[in-house]
């Protein structure tokens, strides 16, 4: 069984679509490779900052637009993965001033919201998502987008602080607070669930 072949660096992919010699196909494929490596990660980046997931997925489409006209500037001083976190996080600061700029008009009045009928979720795990995201929204904004980036989206501290603009020491405490006071949370809430229902 011949053995698999090594995964090619960013390095490697990124001169081969750079590179005017390669076939166009070839050429395609190594930037396709390239997005779908940090989609997800730089997806992530976006998403806490924006809040919305069109937003955040129009955020990442950008991002991947601008490697693909300025990958030719990209001069290696730093990892392609910080290069685009920076990049995305541009992105998304353009993004909010845009919005800001934008006058806001209501999708809906309260009213209407109010009468659309709700049906309770049965499905299992339920009650467990719903405390885990009620426990992350008592987090600091950007604790909580750390914690979101480092323990579900699995960046590493140095990607994390790179997409924050922030110290890798400052993320990986502001990232250990945050579990611990996450923890406590969840404590505290199952423990009053508890006592609620066994009166």
């Amino acid at each position: 069984m011949p053995a698999a072949e090594p995964t090619p660096s960013d390095e490697v992919l990124l001169a081969r679509y750079l590179d005017t010699e390669v076939d166009r196909a070839d050429r395609e494929a190594a930037f396709h490779a390239l997005v779908d490596r940090y989609h997800r990660r730089v997806f992530a980046v976006c998403l806490p900052v924006l809040g919305s997931v069109s937003d955040a997925e129009d955020a990442t489409q950008e991002t991947f637009l601008k490697l693909a006209r300025n990958a030719a500037s990209f001069r290696g001083d730093a990892k392609l993965s910080t290069w685009l976190y920076r990049v995305a996080r541009n992105v998304c600061t353009d993004h909010v001033r845009h919005d800001a700029r934008r006058p806001s008009t209501p999708v809906a009045e309260v009213g209407d919201l109010d009468a659309a009928p709700v049906e309770p979720d049965a499905s299992p795990g339920t009650d467990a998502a719903v405390s885990v995201r009620w426990a992350l929204e008592q987090l600091d904004p950007v604790s909580r987008r750390l914690l979101v980036l480092v323990a579900v989206e699995g960046l590493s501290y140095a990607d994390a602080a790179a997409a924050s603009d922030l110290a890798t020491g400052t993320v990986k405490s502001r990232v250990s607070r945050a579990r611990a006071r996450l923890a406590q949370l969840l404590h505290d809430a199952t423990a009053t669930d508890e006592r609620t229902s066994h009166p």
